[in-house]
């Protein structure tokens, strides 16, 4: 038994003395998990302060800037609330100026009438002037139809009388025996 006795203790002596060890590495790489950790954490809490601060004044300007805004947005009610005011009473003044009597109804529709009554009488004219003049171009037609056979019954009388050896008259002389002369 005392054989055994000593491998056991020693067995559980290097047990002991490999759990003492394992024990001391597991504690030493939690420290340095630990040192790390709070190293990083503290790296990273100082950048969040700084970006917080950063954020802040950031913050700060756009709190600043919504101010001005809402009171230029107030300013600009008040200038609409008063340029509304403005204009209703122009156009209540304006309203007043405007409105017309039921009579200067009347008179304005009876000028309208007589205009409407003179533009007829206008056209009944001009289209009787039109019918007059119609008939001026048809005897004046007529009357050039006339003038050329006269020409044509001239010529052929001043061409017999040179045939027949005739004397012309002077006025016959005088015309030339194209019909250009006559219009």
């Amino acid at each position: 038994m005392s054989k055994q006795g000593p491998l056991i203790t020693n067995a559980g002596r290097n047990h002991l003395l490999l759990s003492k060890q394992l024990c001391i590495i597991i504690g030493v790489v939690i420290l340095c998990a630990g040192v790390l950790f709070i190293r990083f954490e503290q790296s990273e809490v100082r950048r969040s302060f700084r970006n917080g601060y950063h954020v802040k004044e950031h913050n700060d300007e756009l709190k600043k800037k919504n101010e001005e805004l809402l009171q230029a947005k107030t300013q600009l009610e008040e200038d609409e609330k008063e340029l509304a005011d403005m204009y209703e009473k122009w156009i209540a003044d304006d309203s007043e100026d405007l409105k017309i009597t039921k009579q200067q109804i009347e008179e304005i529709q009876a000028k309208l009438d007589a205009v409407q009554k003179a533009q007829g009488d206008h056209a009944n004219a001009l289209a009787e002037k039109e019918e007059i003049l119609a008939g001026k171009e048809d005897v004046l037609a007529d009357l050039h139809l006339q003038l050329k056979e006269k020409n044509g019954m001239i010529k052929d009388m001043k061409s017999r009388i040179k045939r027949l050896g005739g004397k012309l008259p002077t006025k016959m002389l005088e015309m030339p025996d194209d019909d250009d002369w006559a219009w």
